[in-house]
């Protein structure tokens, strides 16, 4: 008895490296059969738009310490003055108000500039596991949109020694098929040869 099936041979182990940013794409390092390592640079966008964020963000901080900074003295000063009693509560009310929003700035600020180096990092693409590139689908200057799903810029395989059958066996079928039993295949590139 004999059950036949068809599917598609795949790698056991293979990775779709995306981008979690949308640019231009600068550099590929890596191709088609390309081997490459985990952490290896395999891809890099272009890092403008990112950088210059960085910098903006980085003013808006230093701008927020400057305000904290002012806030402090105001409210030392208001303090030192209403233990003498010279201003009313309420002006050092104000006082503790204002320092204590100039710190929720500057916190709020240190978050947006660390969102803003986190996106610059990932303008450089990383390959996630030892292996060979088995898809590419970007060119140098095409533009990757990350905007509802990360696009897949390369699927690496983990080691191509390992390969599985991804096919469809008939339920009346299903039944005759156990564990170590011998198995033949084809596969399109070698039409004539069996496996």
């Amino acid at each position: 008895q004999s059950v036949t099936a068809t599917g598609t041979l795949n790698p056991v182990v293979n990775v779709q490296v995306g981008s979690q940013i949308s640019g231009i794409i600068q550099k590929l390092n890596a191709d088609f059969n390309s081997k490459v390592k985990a952490g290896e640079i395999v891809a890099q966008l272009d890092p403008a738009t990112y950088l210059a964020t960085v910098h903006q963000n980085e003013g808006e901080l230093a701008s927020a310490k400057a305000s904290l900074q002012l806030a402090q003295i105001n409210a030392d000063r208001a303090a030192k003055l209403f233990k003498e009693s010279l201003i009313a509560k309420a002006d050092f009310d104000t006082a503790a108000a204002n320092l204590a929003q100039a710190e929720a700035t500057v916190k709020i600020r240190e978050a947006v500039l660390e969102r803003a180096r986190v996106d610059l990092a990932r303008c450089t693409i990383y390959a996630p596991i030892d292996g060979i590139v088995i898809s590419r689908n970007v060119d140098v200057g095409q533009t990757v949109a990350a905007s509802m799903s990360a696009p897949t810029l390369f699927v690496v395989a983990k080691d191509l020694t390992q390969m599985q059958i991804d096919a469809n066996v008939s339920e009346a079928d299903v039944g005759g098929v156990e564990d170590g039993q011998t198995v033949t295949f084809s596969v399109d590139a070698f039409p004539y040869r069996s496996f």
